[in-house]
């Protein structure tokens, strides 16, 4: 009794030493009291865009009194790409040209190349990257082009509506200066831009350009700049840059294809400037041309004497594969005729696994595509998956991996010995520069998939990461779908049926345009 007495002693003057009203500071102790350190779920957070179409109701969970939403809810939602790593616990979010990584148990946030910190770490749950929301929108607002609100007391999480068409400036430091990129949603003409260097500030003032100060300002800066600001007055946008010497020259360039333009500050003269100029101008456009997606190579897995895995009522995946496969190349062909299809095979012939991603070299693909059924010895496992290639190792994936590179058995002597002495990891290397766009494929795919099968009550399995070998040969960004397991019977029978293949298909092919819609604009 005494002690009891004692603590209300204590917890009256200990407020009233502070100020705080007795009523809050109990409301205070009773949250901090519920939800304390421990992860714990606390209804539902309400996801809105009108513009995005985006109506959501999701789970919410609380730690330390602060509201966690799940990253991937959030990416799926909003049709925004995500790659996760399930064994480093990490996710990578891509919002047009950015990608911010978050890690479990980590208060520091990864913004493109620039690392910042946040209050309270993140928390992993459920194979899935929970964010604290609160933070979490103030890095969207302050670092992309995005304007998200939270309201905490009614839990409604939303975007806001602008129109805001220069989304976002990126500086690089060159050897002979330094190029400054701007982003933008509209086509601005070049008498519409004007440059101008007044006490060593670089001024880029834009007429009809609508721009968020807070967001361009927060640019990080590089090579000659120091320090970026941005105003937005009536009819104009100004973007000024802070120079730590004087420029030789300066240079407006317009992207001929998207709506970008961009600023080459010179500071060192080149030797046979005309010459060396043209030979860049050049190079830039073959770099363009590789990245324009105009052929897609669709690869049926398995095939012939390979029968792929064996289902719930002894179908072979070959003969599932195969006409969702056909079916993709006839929907990229109706919707985007000017993208050459190539097929790996369009019957029922076995092709061994270095050969097909040989048959997308030799074509000069921009895309590979491998679909796949999954099956395991449990008829319980469900749900479709997208994979990229690499030298990871993710337990997750072992059983999957070691069922598709068992396909090598199939292949004659002098083929099998195409992947003696060939080590995985140096072969995954060769081709790191597909690798980030291969995790944003894969992640397109996956969400335009969810959008397309949840209806069917299929489940997503997330994008995931193994060493395939019909992938590792491929000198293009390239994914494997597994589109659900043939060993669960109910799966199976849906995955039979015309309807659920060309839901399938479908799915591909969206996530493939909107893959293709965002790597042309930033070209």
């Amino acid at each position: 009794m005494l002690r009891r007495r004692f603590i209300r002693s204590l917890t009256s003057f200990t407020s009233s030493f502070f100020l705080i009203p007795q009523n809050v500071f109990a409301k205070i102790s009773q949250q901090v009291a519920r939800s304390g350190g421990k992860f714990t779920f606390s209804g539902r957070i309400h996801l809105k865009s009108e513009s995005l179409r985006v109506e959501e109701s999701l789970p919410l969970a609380v730690k330390w009194s602060h509201d966690f939403m799940s990253l991937e809810d959030f990416a799926q939602a909003f049709h925004f790409g995500l790659y996760t790593n399930e064994q480093k616990r990490k996710s990578v979010l891509y919002l047009e040209k950015d990608r911010i990584t978050f890690t479990a148990d980590n208060t520091f946030v990864k913004f493109n190349d620039q690392m910042l910190q946040i209050p309270l770490e993140c928390h992993w749950y459920d194979d899935s990257v929970w964010v604290p929301v609160a933070y979490f929108v103030d890095i969207l607002n302050k670092y992309t082009p995005f304007q998200f609100r939270y309201n905490a007391d009614r839990k409604e999480f939303g975007l806001e509506e602008t129109d805001v068409n220069i989304t976002g400036v990126r500086i690089a430091a060159k050897e002979n200066g330094t190029l400054i990129d701007v982003f933008a949603t509209k086509r601005f003409k070049e008498k519409e831009i004007i440059l101008d260097i007044r006490n060593r500030w670089l001024h880029i003032d834009v007429y009809g350009a609508k721009i968020d100060p807070a967001s361009l300002s927060a640019v990080q800066p590089s090579g000659i700049i120091s320090e970026v600001k941005a105003f937005q007055m009536a009819e104009t946008a100004s973007l000024s840059f802070k120079l730590k010497k004087e420029v030789l020259s300066r240079e407006l360039v317009l992207d001929k294809t998207g709506n970008d333009f961009h600023v080459n500050l010179r500071t060192k003269e080149i030797i046979a400037e005309n010459k060396e100029h043209e030979k860049i101008k050049n190079e830039l456009e073959e770099q363009k041309k590789r990245w324009i997606i105009d052929t897609i190579v669709i690869d049926a897995g398995h095939g012939g004497k390979d029968p792929g895995a064996i289902g719930y009522s002894k179908v072979k995946e070959k003969d599932l594969v195969l006409p969702m496969a056909l079916a993709l190349g006839k929907i990229i062909q109706q919707k985007m005729p000017g993208i050459k299809v190539v097929y790996t095979r369009k019957r029922d012939v076995f092709i061994p696994l270095w050969k097909r991603t040989k048959i997308a070299n030799d074509v000069g693909a921009n895309l590979f595509i491998s679909i796949h059924c999954n099956s395991n010895v449990s008829r319980r496992p469900n749900g479709y998956e997208t994979y990229f290639v690499s030298a990871d190792k993710n337990t997750k994936a072992t059983d999957v991996v070691l069922k598709e590179n068992s396909a090598i058995e199939f292949e004659e002597s002098q083929d099998r010995k195409k992947y003696e002495g060939v080590n995985f990891i140096l072969a995954a290397m060769l081709q790191s520069d597909n690798i980030r766009r291969s995790q944003f494929l894969a992640s397109e795919v996956q969400n335009s998939l969810k959008l397309k099968l949840k209806k069917i009550g299929m489940t997503s399995r997330g994008v995931k990461q193994g060493p395939f070998w019909v992938l590792v040969g491929a000198t293009m960004p390239n994914i494997l779908v597994e589109c659900g397991y043939i060993s669960n019977k109910h799966e199976e029978k849906l995955l039979r049926k015309q309807t659920t293949q060309n839901k399938i298909s479908e799915g591909i092919f969206n996530g493939i345009q909107k893959y293709k819609k965002e790597v042309e604009k930033a070209i």
